[in-house]
């Protein structure tokens, strides 16, 4: 089968990661049009059962599960995925709303783009394995899982290093500052630097301090449930 789920946009506001997709002609637009792929995916995924589903025929997503959009589906299989990273807050929580012929806006509660992104994006893959007549090598969850957190923390490090103190790399090109007669024992800001010569110089304390905050947004979403709505009809 060809790929049946295509992200056509992405769009990251502060709280939340809306994304457009559109389903292809070929793929199932309902889970009952492919009962055995739709029971793979809940074969491999049983946790979706419980998912509590606002704005539906049922309050818990397993009693419409076999009978809903694939999109809404998609949704919940991303939902669960940043639920089991233990990274996406108390609360993992999305929503699902049809824009137009096969084509859906899937909105997602965002503590960490690229998290979310990689969580859309797999889930997509997980879809595409089961309603492809399923078959070797099955999906490791818990190795997707595990792929997400470690992407989200090599991000993480990459943004440690690119700020570490002491070295004149990090704040601007040399080539751009003019010659530098001696080394200076901390590196000095950007922000200080005019044309040719830097007027003061930051210790590496003073850097740290200024490092960019990469806590995530709290989510929206109430926390004494774990609301996994949608919105299609």
């Amino acid at each position: 089968m060809a790929q049946m789920i295509d992200i056509k946009k992405v769009t990251i506001g502060p709280r939340n990661l809306e994304a457009v997709v559109e389903v292809a002609p070929s793929a199932p637009l309902m889970t009952s049009d492919d009962a055995e792929g739709t029971k793979l995916v809940l074969d491999l995924m049983p946790e979706l059962a419980e998912h509590v589903c606002l704005g539906d025929a049922a309050p818990r997503f397993g009693e419409v599960a076999e009978n809903t959009e694939l999109a809404h589906l998609l949704e919940h299989v991303t939902v669960e995925l940043l639920a089991r990273t233990d990274a996406a807050g108390d609360i993992a929580s999305g929503q699902t709303t049809e824009l137009g012929a096969r084509t859906y806006q899937i909105t997602l509660a965002c503590p960490d783009d690229v998290l979310v992104a990689g969580a859309l994006s797999s889930a997509a893959w997980i879809l595409q394995w089961a309603y492809s007549g399923g078959g070797d090598p099955r999906p490791d969850i818990d190795a997707i899982v595990g792929g997400l957190v470690d992407l989200v923390a090599s991000l993480g490090d990459e943004k440690d290093e690119a700020v570490e103190p002491g070295s004149v790399d990090d704040v601007a090109d040399p080539a751009e500052l003019g010659a530098i007669e001696e080394e200076p024992e901390t590196a000095p800001e950007a922000e200080d630097f005019v044309e040719e010569q830097p007027e003061s110089e930051a210790t590496a304390e003073e850097s740290d301090d200024e490092s960019v905050d990469d806590a995530p947004a709290q989510s929206p979403w109430p926390t004494d449930v774990v609301p996994r709505p949608h919105l299609v009809r």
